[in-house]
């Protein structure tokens, strides 16, 4: 059979030996945030055999329906592998599903998509312009690449709750005030991400140490300025932001990893007793002591602090790790991704720390966002904005007041603290 399957007659004669698949939809326009896009093909393949497309939405062939293929490929296959399952998410899920961790932004591009996309890119059908021939031409080229991520093992965290997470907040999108974000941002092309007053932010999922980034068109959501006023281009949907903001995350993340208990009030003001040896700091002690931890919390513990319990439990830990991933040359991180030796640059006992805590920060956080996310299911207020160590809340008054006490009871989970902010734009929130 032509490598080009259009009619339901050729999908149902369709033979492919196996019992496990994998498949790429291709939007019509890879440019465009997938919630403002559609299919235009499905590339098929099994590991025993050549690829197929499927054309959904194409200029060159008959369209398939795309729900008909998909119920096709989870009637035959039992597991169906495909990268970036965020994004495959918008158009469809199934508990077959297996993520490969690659990220697409590193495949190559056939030149005469390149030259399509460099002239037509902003239209929303650009793919459907690119010849099915050179479409089928890449991702046949692609998926040898892709062959060799597959995993051996499916992590069911980073499998089904970690993109299942990001694709709920990015699907939320965020208003805007378009006159003030077309002040203070430059980017490429509105239509990739903003549909009337939502603009969608894009979430990164495959860094090594698990942290997702969020930067897409030119804008990076995870890292708004505070101080320039871009951050009143951002407003609500509903009534006001409730902002939920860990606090001291990164110190009392370490504490539970190394079984330390403390202070649910300051941290810095529990760790600057045993710095200065008293009861009671002054503001410059209290400012002292925030940076002492932090300058030990990422460059090392110092000499003269060694001694002082939660310092000495830190180093008996980083020992521990170093010691660990020495003797086996990899590192598993929370959560249960392993990073291999030859992964990690120029790797040291403080670099490994830091791996650890960031994956324990995100491993933490999505555990906890899911559970806020799916207690406001059925609420008008909804997680829209994911930042490290804070999330933003876009509040009705309708849910009542319950539902904030409830939420940051959720994100402190017995074991941190979380302070709470809020305003009538993302600029302007205030400490309750």
């Amino acid at each position: 059979m032509y490598y080009i399957v259009e009619t339901e007659e050729q999908l149902n004669r369709l033979y492919c030996s196996g019992d496990e698949c994998y498949i790429k939809i291709i939007p019509m326009n890879d440019e465009y945030h997938s919630a403002l896009t559609s299919p235009c093909l499905i590339y098929f393949k099994t590991f025993k055999g050549k690829g197929y497309v499927f054309p959904i939405n194409h200029s060159e062939a008959f369209r398939l329906d795309f729900n008909k293929v998909i119920e096709w490929i989870e009637s035959k296959y039992e597991k169906i592998y495909i990268t970036n399952k965020k994004e495959c998410l918008y158009f469809f899920d199934s508990p077959k599903l297996i993520d490969i961790p690659y990220d697409n932004n590193n495949l190559d591009y056939t030149p005469i998509r390149s030259r399509t996309y460099d002239k037509y890119g902003h239209l929303p059908f650009c793919t459907s312009l690119v010849p099915i021939s050179k479409i089928y031409e890449q991702e046949e080229k692609n998926f040898e690449e892709i062959r060799e991520k597959i995993p051996t093992k499916v992590n069911k965290f980073y499998n089904d709750t970690f993109p299942k997470v990001f694709k709920l907040i990015e699907e939320q999108g965020l208003r805007i005030h378009p006159d003030y974000f077309d002040k203070h941002f430059k980017y490429h092309e509105k239509e990739w991400f903003i549909h009337g007053e939502t603009v969608y932010t894009k979430y990164n999922l495959y860094n090594l140490t698990t942290r997702p980034t969020n930067s897409f068109n030119g804008v990076n959501f995870a890292a708004l300025n505070k101080n320039d006023g871009s951050r009143t281009a951002f407003i609500p949907k509903n009534d006001m932001f409730f902002e939920f903001d860990y606090d001291a995350y990164h110190v009392r993340i370490l504490a539970n990893l190394i079984g330390f208990k403390l202070d649910k009030k300051s941290v810095h003001n529990q760790l600057g007793k045993m710095y200065f040896n008293k009861e009671e700091l002054t503001d410059k002690e209290y400012a002292k002591s925030k940076e002492l931890t932090f300058k030990q919390l990422y460059g090392g513990v110092f000499k003269e602090y060694k001694e002082i319990p939660f310092f000495k439990a830190m180093n008996e830990y980083v020992e521990k790790l170093w010691e660990l991933f020495n003797a086996t040359d990899k590192l598993e991180l929370v959560g249960g991704k392993i990073l291999t030796k030859e992964q990690i640059q120029n790797p040291t006992p403080n670099k490994i720390l830091n791996y650890m805590i960031q994956s324990a920060e995100t491993h933490n956080n999505v555990i906890s966002v899911r559970k806020v996310i799916d207690y406001l299911d059925n609420k008008q207020s909804k997680v829209i904005l994911y930042t490290y160590d804070s999330f933003l809340v876009d509040y009705s008054l309708v849910d009542g007041k319950e539902v904030l006490k409830e939420i940051k009871k959720l994100l402190e989970n017995n074991k941190y603290v979380v302070k709470v902010a809020y305003g009538n734009n993302y600029n302007s929130l205030k400490y309750i």
